[in-house]
Order: structure tokens, then C-alpha cells, then sequence
């Protein structure tokens, strides 16, 4: 971990675990919603929203559900890597 992401991580530490979990979870919902939405309509021939929504309900409900998770892996995952370079630059 350089510098950069050392300070990086940092700040986003500072406001907190909550915040961080609920702005990305936000942020990969909303980019598979409009990549599903982008390829419905480039794609399918049916161009009407409401067989969209139909088809894909199942999926937005999972999408908005787990991706909290996924990104709660991410954060201790990237706290992991913070701890342990936080222990080397103490060490030096």
C-alpha cells in the first residue's frame, strides 16, 4: 500500500464503516441497474419498460440486498491491508 491509498483509506475510515457500506452499495447497485437497462433496451426487441421491471424484479431485490455484504467483505479486506502497513510504518 503506497502513500496515496495509505492516506486515502484513511479518510475514508474517518467517516466511518456505515457511511462507506451504504455509498458503494449504492454506487454497484445503481452501475448493474443501468448497465441491465442499457443492454434491455439496446438488445431486446421489446422496448417496453414494464416487461423490463417484470423480468428483472428478482434481480434488483437480490442486487439491493447482497451488495451490502459484497462491499462489508471489501471494507475489512481493505482495513486489513490498512492494519498491516499501519504496523510496518510503526515499526520503521
Amino acid at each position: 500500500m503506497n502513500q496515496k491509498q495509505f492516506n486515502r483509506w484513511a479518510k475514508i475510515k474517518e467517516k466511518g464503516q456505515l457511511r462507506y457500506v451504504v455509498v458503494q452499495s449504492l454506487i454497484m447497485s445503481l452501475a448493474i441497474f443501468i448497465g441491465r437497462v442499457i443492454g434491455f433496451f439496446i438488445i431486446d426487441d421489446n422496448v417496453w419498460p414494464g416487461s423490463f421491471f417484470y423480468d428483472n424484479m428478482s434481480n434488483f431485490i437480490f442486487i439491493i440486498l447482497f451488495s451490502p455484504f459484497i462491499v462489508l467483505v471489501f471494507w475489512y479486506i481493505q482495513e486489513s491491508s490498512f492494519k498491516k502497513e499501519l504496523k510496518i510504518r510503526e515499526r520503521a
